[in-house]
């Protein structure tokens, strides 16, 4: 890291790029932190089914270029972890994992269903965030929100549906209901929670650039953005260190495991089939 850009960043607000592409749909957003404020500078949302590979790196630079920033502004760089679609995963954190690494800042984790849950922070009550996992499977997590908050109840897991929507009836209170896996599943949990189910508009489906970044700010597993704003020489702030959420093995993987008949395969709690918790 160059000495001008260490000068910039000593005399300018901290400056953060934070972005998801775990799913079809891309969102970037670029905002400057201070102790007590927090101002969005620039932001987008699209879909990109898939092309994730080819539109995030022009979409992240034509943000910055709206929110007039250049990469030695960047204090850190924060990118949704997943769970979402392996390839968006991979996509997503490679990229971050680049730009971290050539700025010369600290890399940061933020949840693909957090970032969902933080469109309804003023929303007083349960949510649930349903992802599409694909193989008639979701990716089902509940927060409490309310007072411009979003607190995640659930570790990510993946699940069948019926399952999931039956253990939020059991739960016994109204939920607002949003994420990409009701694309496929509404009837599912339309059905068991019966008048309990709120459905969002599909157009809150999706993560958008703001939410991401407040996502990455209630992001308390490591790395996190918390731990970049107290020390941003942190060790586990490096590129190398932060691993995708995947939750399950891999199509290929799986499919390694039934043809050697290996039951005992499991996802480390890293979330990388294999690789343990090393970077």
């Amino acid at each position: 890291m160059g000495g001008r850009a260490q000068v910039r960043r000593s005399v300018v607000s901290r400056v953060v790029l934070a972005f998801d592409a775990a799913t079809e749909h891309i969102a970037i957003g670029v905002a400057e932190i201070a102790p007590d404020a927090l101002r969005v500078r620039g932001q987008v949302d699209f879909s990109a089914r898939r092309a994730a590979l080819g539109q995030l790196l022009p979409a992240i630079r034509d943000v910055m270029a709206e929110a007039c920033v250049e990469g030695e502004d960047i204090f850190a760089v924060a990118v949704g972890r997943g769970p979402g679609s392996f390839t968006g995963v991979r996509i997503a954190v490679a990229t971050a994992k680049g730009l971290a690494h050539g700025w010369g800042v600290p890399l940061v984790g933020l949840g693909t269903l957090d970032a969902v849950a933080w469109r309804f922070a003023e929303y007083d009550g349960l949510v649930g965030i349903v992802g599409d996992a694909m193989r008639g499977e979701v990716y089902p997590c509940a927060f409490r929100c309310g007072g411009g908050r979003a607190e995640r109840l659930d570790p990510y897991r993946v699940a069948r549906p019926a399952e999931a929507a039956d253990a939020w009836t059991a739960l016994g209170e109204p939920q607002l209901l949003a994420g990409n896996g009701l694309a496929k599943y509404r009837d599912v949990f339309a059905e068991s929670l019966g008048a309990r189910a709120i459905f969002a508009e599909e157009t809150l489906w999706t993560p958008t650039g703001a939410s991401c970044i407040q996502a990455a700010l209630a992001e308390c597993e490591s790395p996190s953005l918390a731990e970049a704003l107290e020390d941003p020489r942190a060790a586990t702030l490096h590129p190398g260190v932060l691993l995708p959420v995947y939750t399950r093995l891999s199509d290929a993987e799986e499919t390694e495991r039934q043809r050697s008949g290996d039951a005992g395969v499991a996802v480390p709690r890293g979330g990388v089939a294999g690789a343990g918790e090393r970077p």
